[in-house]
């Protein structure tokens, strides 16, 4: 089984994935997956405070799978190991969390997942570069290109795509104005990218965080998810729609 829900911040969000409130974790096993949206917040600090809380996820029966949200310590990030995972490439963080990064195609339990972490800080005005705000927010020139060469050997053809932010034409992409600006000519805007793979790539459901809600938005009738209070089946979908605000 594979569950998918937004954003927890480690200690500030981590509840909704604790088995006292999500009773599905109880039964979960080695084979069961729970993915992230970004914003897994578990890598922060490079301390005690990651030690706690990734020795807690290593102790869960399931397999935790996130990608990079704007709410990471990419320095610490960057230092985990690069392996092979499903079909494509992750950090992998402990025996059943892995860090699935920007531009990859996973094959998860029979079905094939794009991965694309990052976003804006709307409120990096307040933040300190290296301290609690990276530019690594944003993806660079060469993550898009690795994302562009994994979607033509997959023929732009997947089932799911889970990223952090939305692209361009979503309703959701106008609530933070950031300019590109502070973080120099290697980065590209989010959105734009995003938009592009939108455009070209076939998907059943786009699945994102950031936005600290549950909506759900339709484009060319390709419905993108947002998540954040819910931690939803995917096999079960359906039965979560009505309890997401539907955006236009």
């Amino acid at each position: 089984m594979i569950y998918i829900t937004g954003d927890i911040h480690r200690e500030q969000d981590i509840h909704k994935i604790n088995p006292r409130e999500f009773e599905a974790g109880n039964h979960l096993t080695p084979d069961d997956y729970v993915i992230i949206c970004g914003d897994f917040g578990c890598i922060w600090d490079g301390g005690s405070g990651d030690e706690f809380w990734l020795k807690w996820l290593a102790s869960l029966p399931w397999n935790t799978l996130f990608v990079d949200g704007n709410h990471e310590n990419f320095d610490v990030l960057s230092t985990y190991p690069i392996v092979d995972y499903k079909g494509g490439k992750a950090r992998k963080i402990r025996d059943n969390v892995y860090h699935l990064m920007r531009g990859e195609v996973y094959e998860i339990d029979g079905r094939s997942f794009f991965t694309f972490g990052g976003a804006y800080s709307h409120d990096l005005m307040y933040r300190t570069e290296h301290v609690n705000w990276w530019k690594n927010e944003l993806p660079t020139k060469a993550e898009a290109q690795n994302a562009l060469n994994n979607l033509e050997k997959h023929d732009w053809n997947v089932d799911y795509v889970i990223s952090h932010d939305v692209y361009t034409s979503h309703p959701l992409s106008k609530k933070y104005d950031r300019p590109l600006s502070p973080y120099g000519p290697d980065y590209v805007d989010i959105h734009s990218l995003l938009e592009q793979f939108n455009k070209k790539l076939q998907y059943k459901i786009w699945f994102c965080g950031h936005y600290h809600g549950d909506y759900i938005h339709y484009d060319q009738k390709k419905p993108c998810i947002t998540l954040f209070n819910h931690v939803v089946l995917l096999e079960e979908l359906e039965k979560y729609l009505p309890l997401l605000k539907r955006i236009e």
